[in-house]
């Protein structure tokens, strides 16, 4: 099931009164948590929610408790989300991956929902929590590994995300809709703020289609969405059904506009897509991970539907078989194989 289908399709409004009644709350309009508090009573939130795009935003006025994502509730999922956790008044405490973080009004952090994690709100706390299906925001992955759990300060890109976040939900709320072009754009635009903001915070990002990864042009959209379809086609390079008509459903963009954006990096999608395909298969030629694999089981494996039309093109690119180039860098003789994928 697309990870969209888990949120709640509808913008609402909730005040709860009961600690039950909040659990009902998020279970419905986020995913499924473990919930825990140190007092008894009455328990008060406010929420407000709403949808955009495939992604979901809350602001969410809350008493003090825990949740908690266990294993089983990653286990017992089939979507994945990244999540970013704005706090906006109060403190709070996030934990995940081993890394601990206490966070304090003006702070957010990011974690990963396909993995377990903690949040707990030691006070009365005022927070804004995004998520955004990881197949959206691809070039998140790597920042999520390595930040999750860590607290991050929100200036820049992070609070100008924040600020249309707030727009847009406090307008949904009131009524007034974007159009879905509109909260496709809004998606786009927030993925590509945050994407900057975690490259601030110290992660390399995947790079740009034929630059490397220059920080200046992260700040552009479509370096932004080039990035999304770097990783995006590094991570399906076995499917032979990928496509520029996929690419262009991964942006939610015409196959006009994604052509315009390769143009920019001077290939087409096809032969961008054929060059990754030609790079890993003789990264793993020229490895001993595959070695017990045949020369047609490594084409299939990625993608490749013809084993005479992957000879050729191979032969095209490198100068040589898949054949002689496997023996030419067995047993560990893989300078040659290193500096030829390198310059490719």
């Amino acid at each position: 099931m697309p990870a969209a289908q888990h949120l709640q399709q509808t913008p609402a409004r909730l005040t709860t009164v009961t600690f039950d009644q909040w659990r009902e709350a998020i279970d419905t309009s986020f995913l499924p948590l473990d919930y825990s508090r140190q007092t008894r009573g009455g328990f008060h939130c406010h929420v407000s929610y709403a949808r955009f795009g495939a992604s979901a935003v809350a602001d969410m006025d809350v008493d003090a408790h825990r949740v908690a994502r266990e294993s089983r509730h990653v286990a017992a999922s089939d979507a994945g989300f990244f999540k970013i956790f704005w706090q906006l008044s109060g403190r709070s405490r996030v934990a995940q991956r081993g890394n601990e973080a206490s966070l304090e009004p003006g702070m957010w952090s990011i974690y990963d929902t396909a993995q377990p994690y903690s949040i707990e709100m030691a006070d009365r706390c005022r927070v804004l929590v995004l998520l955004v299906p990881q197949e959206r925001a691809f070039g998140w992955r790597q920042a999520a590994t390595s930040l999750g759990g860590r607290a991050l300060r929100g200036e820049g890109a992070a609070r100008i995300a924040l600020s249309a976040l707030g727009a847009m939900l406090h307008d949904t709320c009131a009524g007034h809709l974007l159009d879905h072009q509109g909260q496709i754009v809004l998606q786009d635009s927030v993925v590509s703020l945050m994407e900057t903001a975690l490259q601030g915070a110290g992660t390399p990002l995947p790079p740009a289609l034929g630059d490397g990864g220059d920080a200046a042009v992260a700040r552009h959209l479509g370096e932004a969405r080039m990035r999304r379809l770097a990783e995006f086609i590094d991570a399906h390079l076995h499917d032979p059904a990928l496509s520029a008509q996929r690419l262009a459903a991964v942006l939610n963009v015409s196959r006009r506009t994604l052509y315009n954006l390769f143009r920019e990096s001077g290939q087409t999608p096809h032969a961008y897509i054929l060059s990754r395909r030609l790079r890993q298969a003789a990264a793993r030629l020229a490895g001993s991970g595959d070695a017990g694999r045949s020369i047609t089981e490594i084409a299939f494996a990625l993608g490749f539907g013809d084993a005479a039309h992957f000879s050729r093109v191979f032969h095209e690119r490198f100068g040589m078989s898949p054949t002689q180039w496997r023996q030419q860098n067995a047993g560990g003789k893989g300078g040659f194989a290193a500096t030829a994928i390198a310059t490719d």
